[in-house]
């Protein structure tokens, strides 16, 4: 977790690549809509896909709050968790299937902090944050892929070298394990179960959609 002590740094566009590291990541991924409603989701597989200009890829559900209010407003953040238990806890929380204008930052108990270029805010538990304006977007089954165009970058300041690399033992970069797994994450081949730290219906709905994808498989 963050210390009120350690100071959140912009990072200059020639360190952007480097933050970003390794090149695939667990991520929330916050937006807003129209009204300028908060929304945030959690997604296993956030890529980054070009080195300059530093672009960032992930897919999102065609019936997901994420893909609407990225069509409707350009613009999204990707905040990257650590491999922290309770950062865990609150990536599975925001990954529930809330209802429209529910605001996923509250109910996961993470801290929304303003972006510096775009409307959606970054979140002040993650390490690293990545401010992005939409490139193009593409649909097809039932997904669509996002591409971002990195417009600003943040960390906070014991997180990185003089030269903008990543402090790995203090980033702690995390992935997910895949959806056979369920709520397995990993890091440096170490693996975490991580709970639930919530009890409303939308756990119930997740579990069901859950069991029905490996029913069909």
């Amino acid at each position: 977790m963050t210390s009120p002590s350690t100071a959140l740094i912009s990072q200059p566009e020639k360190y952007w690549d480097r933050l970003f590291a390794p090149a695939s990541h667990v991520a929330i991924v916050t937006s807003i809509d129209r009204e300028g409603r908060i929304n945030a989701a959690s997604f296993a597989t956030c890529v980054r896909i070009v080195h300059n200009p530093v672009q960032i890829a992930f897919t999102t559900s065609l019936a997901g709050h994420t893909r609407e209010n990225i069509l409707a407003t350009g613009e999204f953040v990707v905040n990257l968790p650590s491999f922290d238990r309770r950062q865990l806890e609150q990536v599975r929380v925001v990954g529930l299937p809330f209802a429209r204008g529910v605001n996923e930052l509250e109910k996961a108990g993470l801290t929304p902090l303003p972006s510096t270029k775009i409307k959606p805010p970054r979140i002040a538990e993650c390490l690293r944050h990545f401010e992005c304006e939409v490139v193009w977007t593409k649909e097809w089954l039932s997904r669509m892929m996002v591409v971002g165009n990195v417009v600003a970058a943040s960390t906070y300041a014991d997180c990185v070298d003089a030269k903008g690399y990543v402090i790995w033992e203090r980033v702690k970069p995390v992935a997910f394990c895949g959806a056979p797994y369920v709520n397995m994450f990993t890091a440096a081949h170490e693996t975490m179960e991580v709970g639930m730290p919530y009890d409303g219906p939308e756990v119930g709905a997740a579990d069901r959609s859950v069991r029905s994808y490996f029913d069909d498989m």
